[in-house]
């Protein structure tokens, strides 16, 4: 997976684990194990690609921008 796609998938979890929390909390707890999981992979992405963060917050943020970024470009 490229950067951007694993970005994306990281935002669109993060966003999707949001709104479960309010209507199926079951789904919300198997989407925050997914949700780590692809950070572990976001983390790895950005360091594979020599951009730097300082913590996992950071690579949060980064996942978020890559994403906004990617989608003004296409």
């Amino acid at each position: 997976m490229t950067l951007v796609a694993i970005a994306n998938a990281y935002v669109n979890c993060v966003e999707l684990e949001e709104r479960s929390r309010r209507d199926a909390p079951s789904l919300a707890e198997d989407l925050s194990i997914l949700r780590s999981d692809l950070h572990a992979l976001l983390m790895e992405a950005l360091r594979d690609a020599r951009i730097p963060y300082s913590d996992r917050s950071d690579a949060a943020r980064l996942a978020f921008e890559i994403v906004r970024k990617h989608h003004q470009i296409a």
